[in-house]
């Protein structure tokens, strides 16, 4: 997905035209078929930001600002699924990883702001506070607050 924004416009100018251009990742038209789908970066192509990610699947900017393929935009809670549940079922991994739920790995990361509520244009911005890997704090504050 990074590739709409990091390359967006050389396809559109160069390489494939708007009209092709308009449909690198239809990620819209995934979603609308049922198919399921992951956000990546291809690191070391472009770097690892799962948030980053999101973001060019909500926005699809490119570098230069244009919004390529608007109609292929999708949702953030779309978009957050494709980096979590979605992988781990297209890994057959969804048993032990992908959701929190009693049983499972608890692989997550603590947030400073609610991506489903800012704006979209921040998403990419957004803080991470703390990382958990199997329940174990591996980066940040190592703690979370529950009230």
């Amino acid at each position: 997905m990074n590739h709409v924004y990091y390359w967006g416009d050389r396809h559109r100018e160069i390489f494939l035209g708007p009209e092709r251009a308009k449909r690198i990742s239809p990620l819209h038209e995934a979603m609308s078929s049922n198919l399921l789908f992951t956000l990546h970066s291809d690191c070391p192509v472009t770097p690892i930001s799962p948030l980053f990610s999101v973001w060019a699947a909500v926005n699809r900017l490119t570098k230069d600002g244009y919004v390529l393929g608007p109609e292929q935009r999708i949702d953030v809670e779309t978009a957050l699924k494709s980096m979590t549940i979605y992988g781990a079922k297209l890994n057959f991994d969804e048993a032990i990883s992908g959701s929190i739920e009693i049983g499972k790995n608890a692989d997550f990361a603590v947030l400073e702001a609610d991506p489903t509520t800012v704006n979209p244009q921040e998403i990419k911005d957004i803080y991470i506070l703390a990382t958990y890997i199997e329940g174990r704090p591996v980066y940040g504050q190592g703690t979370i607050r529950t009230s």
